[in-house]
């Protein structure tokens, strides 16, 4: 049995997951700040809304769903529950918790619901799905996924305001930029991933 901590490590820095997160990751790093704000806001909320989604999405797929979806047509059903679920917590957030929590109701919006948080969320569920094996394995996944996603905002943030201070050619100012570092970022951490993974599965 693969010990937490492998799962721990493997999971946080899974960031070649966020290989279909580019494109957002540059608008939460880019340069534009939103209207109305002083400051750059992290997605919290919605970081918070993907780990309830990816955890209760486990728990469907392995104890609530027929028997007759399991062992292959449970992954066609992946990416539209996904959608649905992240769909249902953006309501949820915009008719409930602004009246309960009215300054966590107006937290920036960075992923897309309709594409289940830019397919973050089936993508984590896939892995989750694949190697937990119980409900903490799968809770510790879910966790240190959104902990390696919340990182890798952070280090583009950094990097976005170092190429403000310093001099960079002018075509890779911004988005570009971004980009560039998500792509290196991704191979990097995926190769420290599966490193970590196998030596700790070993002991």
């Amino acid at each position: 049995m693969i010990p937490l901590a492998a799962l721990a490590i493997f999971s946080g820095l899974s960031l070649n997951l966020l290989l279909s997160f580019a494109l957002g990751a540059a608008g939460v790093a880019g340069d534009k700040v939103p209207k109305g704000q002083t400051k750059k806001e992290l997605p919290l909320l919605q970081l918070g809304f993907l780990f309830g989604a990816v955890l209760f999405l486990w728990v469907f797929f392995n104890w609530l769903l027929p028997p007759f979806w399991k062992n292959f047509s449970e992954y066609f059903l992946f990416f539209p529950l996904s959608a649905l679920m992240c769909m249902g917590l953006e309501l949820l957030r915009e008719r409930i918790v602004p009246r309960v929590f009215p300054g966590i109701g107006s937290m920036r919006k960075v992923f897309s619901a309709y594409t289940a948080y830019d397919g973050l969320v089936p993508a984590s569920l896939i892995i989750t799905f694949s190697l937990a094996w119980n409900f903490a394995s799968a809770f510790v996944l879910a966790l240190f996924f959104v902990f390696g996603i919340l990182i890798s905002i952070l280090v583009l943030n950094e990097i976005r305001r170092k190429s403000t201070l310093e001099r960079t050619p002018r075509f890779l100012r911004g988005s570009p930029l971004i980009l560039v570092s998500m792509g290196l970022l991704s191979l990097v951490s995926a190769g420290a991933a599966v490193l970590c993974f196998k030596i700790l599965e070993i002991f």
